[in-house]
């Protein structure tokens, strides 16, 4: 809790507080102005199968009758789009789109489970969703538009290689064409925020650490006298140990036998140091050899200090 007062106390002060904030603010926008900007451009495709249904009648003067396609979507045309995808998500047709590992251009083929307006329904559907991140908006739809070149290509291939009837055939059908490539900066923002927030706690916390380290080197000073006080008090409660010591085993030697004890203490100095600032004089404390009742109470009062020891 006492961090946390230093902290805000800190904060407060005119030559901390303000100069920090306007130093992270500076930061944050100079990260923000030099993180590179990506613009953002998807398509989202759907499988669909010809009205005359996926088989050919074996007798031409019988055709097959006419169905409606959107209503024939079934788990064949799920199992293409899945091909299509895996096909799709190799290096080599990476490379084809122009897109290199660690490159300005970023491209993603799958069922469309990162898009949200696809993800409750992509696994009802054929869908084939793609999307390309790039620093260059028109590289980012040129890119968009290959990619969706190169499935209807590899889809075509794939159902020729098993020679299929070319009147069966699967198609793609657009859902979402290509879009216009949007500016993406929710990365720019989340930096430009984590960096305001390094420097100030981070200038807070060098500042609090400057202070302890002031602080503590103005108190080593100190310590002798403390030192010094603690022994004289050490002392003392050592002979009020022995005092009562003394009473307990019941002495019989004589009272006037018995001399005073006398202790002074040490004489105070100018510098204002030690418990007893405002008298310069020696504390003497005398014990006389009347006996005394063990109900009595001996009190030693000091002026100008604080503590009273009954």
């Amino acid at each position: 809790m006492d961090f946390w007062k230093t902290i805000f106390g800190l904060a407060r002060r005119k030559a901390i507080g303000p100069p920090l904030a306007v130093l992270s603010v500076i930061s944050a926008t100079l990260v923000f102005l030099l993180l590179p900007t990506y613009y953002v451009s998807t398509a989202s495709m759907v499988l669909t199968t010809p009205a005359t249904g996926g088989t050919l009648s074996a007798d031409p003067t019988k055709p097959l009758g006419l169905t409606n396609p959107l209503l024939q979507f079934s788990d064949g045309l799920r199992v293409t789009a899945g091909i299509l995808i895996l096909s799709m998500n190799t290096p080599e047709v990476a490379a084809e789109l122009g897109v290199v590992p660690d490159g300005p251009t970023q491209i993603v083929i799958n069922d469309g489970r990162t898009n949200p307006d696809l993800l409750g329904i992509s696994t009802n559907g054929p869908f084939v969703y793609v999307e390309v991140q790039s620093r260059s908006a028109p590289a980012a739809q040129d890119v968009v538009l290959r990619a969706k070149q190169r499935i209807r290509r590899e889809l075509a291939n794939r159902q020729q290689a098993l020679k299929a009837p070319r009147s069966t055939f699967i198609t793609v059908v657009d859902v979402v064409p290509s879009s216009v490539p949007t500016a993406k900066i929710s990365g720019k923002l989340t930096a430009a925020g984590a960096t305001m927030f390094l420097v100030l706690f981070g200038g807070l916390s060098i500042v609090y650490g400057v202070t302890q380290l002031r602080g503590g080197r103005r108190r080593t000073p100190q310590a002798p006298a403390e030192a010094a006080r603690d022994e004289r008090e050490a002392q003392e409660e050592q002979a009020w140990e022995a005092a009562g010591a003394g009473r307990e085993s019941g002495s019989t030697t004589p009272v006037a036998d018995q001399p005073l004890v006398t202790r002074h203490a040490s004489p105070v100095s100018d510098s204002g140091e030690g418990p007893f600032q405002d008298d310069s004089a020696g504390l003497v404390v005398v014990v006389d050899d009347e006996p005394q009742d063990p109900s009595d109470t001996v009190v030693f009062t000091r002026v100008g200090w604080r503590d009273e020891r009954k």
